[in-house]
């Protein structure tokens, strides 16, 4: 009989990799944030600003309190670290897919920046620079997690 048979709490335990993908998506996104916060205070570019932006979320209000919009920031976070969690479950290679999804998740620049006029525009090239540099953070700050996490379970496996 198959070990999901046997243990199914087991079994659905290991197919969604809720606790770590938490803990993966919060500290990440918290570097993140703070990252841009930094760049913002010391350089002025609105990069943090960016990241918290709402102003395209039908149905909320154009600007809410910052450690609602932080939350807002942290809950994609999360979303996004059980999904890299589970994607290197499945295939392997933790530090390429984080810096891959850091590298992606930048692009989303593209698509936020005009929707805001409190935001950088598409052509300001040092909150570009910033903006990438924060999310290839992001992307690094997910691979050593996925690292440290296949390295301890292959550790555990040859117990």
């Amino acid at each position: 009989m198959s070990d999901a048979v046997q243990h199914p709490s087991h079994s659905l335990k290991s197919s969604l990799p809720w606790l770590s993908g938490i803990i993966t998506g919060i500290v990440s996104g918290v570097v993140l944030g703070l990252f841009l916060k930094a760049v913002q205070t010391l350089t002025g570019e609105k990069v943090y600003t960016l990241l918290l932006n709402i102003d395209f979320v039908p149905g909320l209000p154009p600007q809410l309190p910052e450690w609602i919009e932080f939350s807002l920031h942290l809950v994609v976070s999360v979303v996004i670290g059980i999904f890299y969690i589970w994607w290197i479950r499945r295939s392997g290679r933790p530090v390429r897919r984080g810096i891959f999804i850091g590298a992606a998740s930048s692009l989303l620049y593209l698509p936020l920046s005009p929707l805001s006029s409190r935001v950088p525009d598409l052509n300001d090239a040092g909150a570009i620079f910033y903006w990438v540099v924060g999310h290839l953070l992001f992307g690094a700050l997910l691979g050593l997690f996925g690292k440290y996490m296949h390295a301890k379970k292959r550790h555990q496996v040859h117990r």
